[in-house]
């Protein structure tokens, strides 16, 4: 049976006027005999009809037939569908009813004469209900049967009235069928039971809570739509591949860096928008790509790097600013001890370590130098061989001898220094001198920094712990500055409760699988590490890896947000 929102507003046409009144006050109105079942009603502004034919409205006039109380509005909810009132017919109860005992009345002189009690009777309390109704000129409304064809049974269910209708009853316009009596749409059986059915699905998943079923269900999920996977995650590594661009230097190529990072930071939360925007209102069969049909600049494209900027602003925007703290502390301070050794070894006779104008050829010059520096010590170890005679005296052919060897070795390894310089300012600095510039940052950013080291790494965890509530905030209202502001992204924590752990926890497995995938391939392809570049293939198969894990994430946020909906105040 169709049920009504008490709170609906009706039209009542009662002796030619016309009044409003909620569904809850109609059974009011006709316990009083206000309303009778031939008078016009209807809902909102749909078609009058008589009072009768609402099914809803039926116990009360059978009620008022038979001289019994009126049925009583108690709440029921039907997940998926409003709270209603269902009319339900009260038995009448008579407790502890104790009789009168009869007054003594006294005549005069006469004796006082005892009246007998009037006897009562107390009927049996009459049990009724909208099953089984009692026998009434007014028509029990069934909407498994056609309301106007009885022995037929419903094809459609008006959405106003509540009434059945077969196949033929209803006006049809293209594939809308109209209710015959108050011209509310109608829908067919299949599609309420189908409806139904979903409805006590999802009240199901709802209450079975948020768990590894739905993480491995976010596994999977993108693995439904291979077309949409392949294309983004190829569109994506094209993007992140992009950036490594800046190595060739100049202005277009930094510029083109900066348009590919936003590009993927684009794609990246376009996915994550809609996938927690589907899934979030139960739509969890939805595809995770946006769809690009109906392209605007606005939606598809700005609106998601503004939702990017400010989730990770929001996350990882303190860690951002205690590292650029510490960075320029670490900088200004390597800066001027370079600025000292170059002066040091400036001073050396001979080499000029920093001269950019330094080409291979030096190494001659350097060889020519190691010889007249050979021709010199042999010189003195001749004139140290005449001059030593006698016990006592030592020889110093042998202290001659290492000194020559050390000056040597230092010679040569300023020679290669200045080759290794000169080869790196025409093709860019190796791979091992970058790791080693690297060592050296950070092993001064940690004698240098050593309490931003500290705060910096308290606000990381933060951050990693913080950004998913940053995205989910994203996904759900879809506000920059709903996402930016932590409060929200707080309080949408507080509301998860123990789910926001779980997620967390996943997020965490994720990141590992990255990392490793990320070493597997960077030693794979350690052979195309280019200079200024980077390992270009490793980049690639590590950007269509990258990919997919964030449509994972943004599963596994539509998956929690979906069973935390009610909490979340997010509506079907």
């Amino acid at each position: 049976m169709s049920t009504q929102n008490p709170n609906e507003v009706w039209q009542v046409e009662v002796g030619g006027q016309v009044y409003e009144a909620a569904f809850a006050e109609l059974g009011d109105w006709i316990g009083e005999g206000s309303l009778l079942p031939q008078d016009k009603v209807r809902k909102g502004n749909l078609r009058w009809i008589e009072a009768r034919r609402v099914p809803n409205l039926v116990p009360f006039f059978n009620a008022k037939e038979q001289g019994l109380p009126m049925p009583v509005m108690f709440r029921t909810t039907e997940a998926g569908s409003p709270v209603s009132e269902v009319p339900v017919e009260q038995p009448i109860r008579v407790e502890n009813f104790q009789p009168m005992e009869a007054p003594v009345t006294q005549v005069g002189n006469f004796q006082p004469v005892e009246v007998p009690p009037i006897p009562v009777t107390i009927p049996e309390p009459i049990e009724h209900s909208l099953a089984t109704p009692v026998e009434s000129h007014v028509p029990v409304l069934d909407p498994t049967v056609c309301a106007m064809h009885a022995d037929l049974p419903s094809s459609y269910i008006c959405t106003g009235c509540g009434n059945g209708f077969c196949k033929v009853c209803p006006k049809a316009y293209s594939s809308v069928r109209i209710c015959p009596f108050c011209g509310a749409m109608c829908k067919s059986t299949q599609e309420i039971a189908q409806k139904r059915s979903e409805t006590e699905r999802f009240t199901a998943a709802i209450n079975k809570g948020f768990g590894s079923e739905d993480f491995f269900k976010a596994i999977s999920h993108p693995f439904k739509f291979k077309a949409s996977l392949i294309f983004g995650a190829v569109m994506f590594a094209f993007f992140s591949v992009g950036q490594s661009v800046t190595g060739l230097g100049g202005i277009y190529m930094i510029v083109s860096a900066l348009f590919c990072l936003m590009l993927a930071n684009t794609l990246s939360f376009g996915v994550l928008a809609n996938t927690i925007d589907k899934f979030a209102h139960g739509d969890l069969e939805a595809n995770f790509m946006p769809s690009f049909e109906d392209f605007e600049m606005w939606d598809d494209v700005i609106h998601p790097l503004l939702l990017s900027i400010a989730a990770y602003a929001a996350a990882f925007g303190p860690f951002a600013i205690v590292m650029l703290i510490g960075y320029n502390i670490v900088v200004s301070n390597v800066d001027s001890q370079m600025n000292a050794f170059q002066e040091n070894v400036e001073k050396i006779p001979g080499t000029h370590y920093y001269d950019a104008q330094r080409t291979v050829d030096q190494s001659i010059a350097v060889k020519k130098a190691l010889g007249d520096v050979a021709t010199k010590h042999n010189e003195e170890i001749e004139q140290a061989d005449k001059a030593s005679h006698g016990e006592g005296i030592e020889d110093p052919v042998e202290d001659v001898s290492a000194r020559e060897t050390r000056e040597q070795e230092k010679l040569w390894e300023q020679a290669q220094e200045s080759r290794k310089q000169g080869l790196e300012s025409v093709l860019g600095k190796t791979p091992d001198t970058k790791a080693k510039e690297n060592e050296a940052l950070v092993q001064n950013f940690l004698a240098l920094a050593a309490p931003l080291v500290v705060i910096g790494a308290i606000l990381f965890l933060w951050g990693m712990f913080y950004f998913p509530a940053a995205c989910a905030v994203a996904g759900y209202t879809r506000l920059f500055s709903a996402t930016i502001n932590p409060l929200v992204g707080l309080d949408t924590i507080k509301r998860l409760g123990g789910t926001y752990v779980k997620i967390a926890l996943m997020g965490l497995v994720l990141v590992i699988a990255w990392l490793i995938v990320g070493m597997f391939l960077n030693a794979i392809f350690s052979p195309f590490d280019l200079p200024q570049m980077g390992n270009l293939p490793a980049k690639f198969f590590g950007s269509l890896f990258s990919f997919y894990l964030f449509a994972v994430f943004s599963c596994i946020l539509g998956y929690a947000l979906f069973k935390k909906s009610d909490e979340l105040n997010i509506k079907a």
